[in-house]
């Protein structure tokens, strides 16, 4: 399956919330958010974020992107590839099955 074809879902241990101007990522242990691990998210990212709910694929959320904002489909791709490749990496997102 291609890599745009696939569907995420955020991982309900982070807490996501717009601080000060801010756009931050916190994990939440046993309740507790853990302050030593603070994620701050660029305006791109907190839409992709806010995009990551288990229904659309990556695609959908490239297409978001693209008419959101002033840039080129193939660097829209690249980017969220890579914002997608570092969240799955602090396990923040988690494919779903279809």
């Amino acid at each position: 399956m291609a890599e745009l074809e696939k569907i995420y879902r955020r991982n309900d241990n982070f807490v996501f919330r717009r601080i000060e101007g801010e756009t931050v990522l916190v994990p939440i242990r046993d309740n507790v958010g853990d302050l030593d691990c603070i994620y701050s998210l660029n305006t791109v990212g907190a839409l992709v974020w806010e995009h990551l709910d288990g229904s659309q694929d990556l695609d959908a959320i490239k297409n978001r992107i693209t008419a959101e904002y002033d840039i080129a489909d193939d660097k829209a791709e690249t980017d969220l590839l890579s914002f997608i490749n570092e969240m799955k990496t602090i396990a923040a997102v988690e494919a779903v099955r279809r």
